[in-house]
């Protein structure tokens, strides 16, 4: 069974309503930062971490933080053709995405939780009037072919072979959406 965006609920996390001592996603730093960390990034406004609800279950989640990017000469002049003097760029950057471990791979959960954070690009844009041209996170090793094949590409600037967790962005104007 497939699960759209539309299947699940997106709610803020809220440690107070929400008990996430059972959510494995197979990733002990992942389990730990939602169990440990989460409450405390949003209670000093560095990230927000949204839970991916089905039938009131928590099957997901996904952490968000403001950004920017910097784009090398080459890289800026593929996409912008004015302000050669910018070099920095708007971003909402996904910090932190987990998946029940035994729903991985099926249901296509993983798959919506980046559609939500470019929807709230779009929504920046589009409803709030606050300019975010880019999606950007430090990839898992396994999930770099996913993210090459959705539109995702590699930030040179932050990018090297010795970084474990390469950074990539995905440009919501240029990017088809994911499928």
């Amino acid at each position: 069974m497939s699960i759209s965006l539309a299947d699940l609920q997106i709610v803020r996390f809220d440690p107070r309503k929400h008990n996430v001592s059972s959510f494995d996603c197979d990733d002990s730093d992942l389990n730990d930062f939602l169990k440990h960390d989460a409450a405390r990034y949003q209670d000093e406004h560095l990230s927000c971490t949204r839970l991916a609800l089905l039938d009131s279950v928590i099957v997901g989640y996904l952490t968000m933080l403001a950004d920017c990017i910097i784009l090398k000469t080459g890289e800026k002049r593929n996409l912008f053709n004015f302000h050669r003097s910018i070099y920095t760029f708007s971003a909402l950057r996904i910090g932190r995405i987990g998946v029940q471990k035994e729903l991985q791979g099926k249901n296509r959960i993983g798959t919506q939780l980046p559609k939500y954070a470019i929807s709230l690009a779009i929504r920046l844009n589009q409803d709030l009037h606050i300019g975010c041209r880019f999606i950007t996170l430090d990839a898992y090793p396994k999930s770099i072919s996913w993210y090459e094949k959705n539109g995702f590409v590699f930030n040179k600037h932050y990018s090297s072979p010795e970084k474990t967790h390469p950074s990539m962005r995905f440009d919501i104007v240029k990017s088809a959406m994911i499928s």
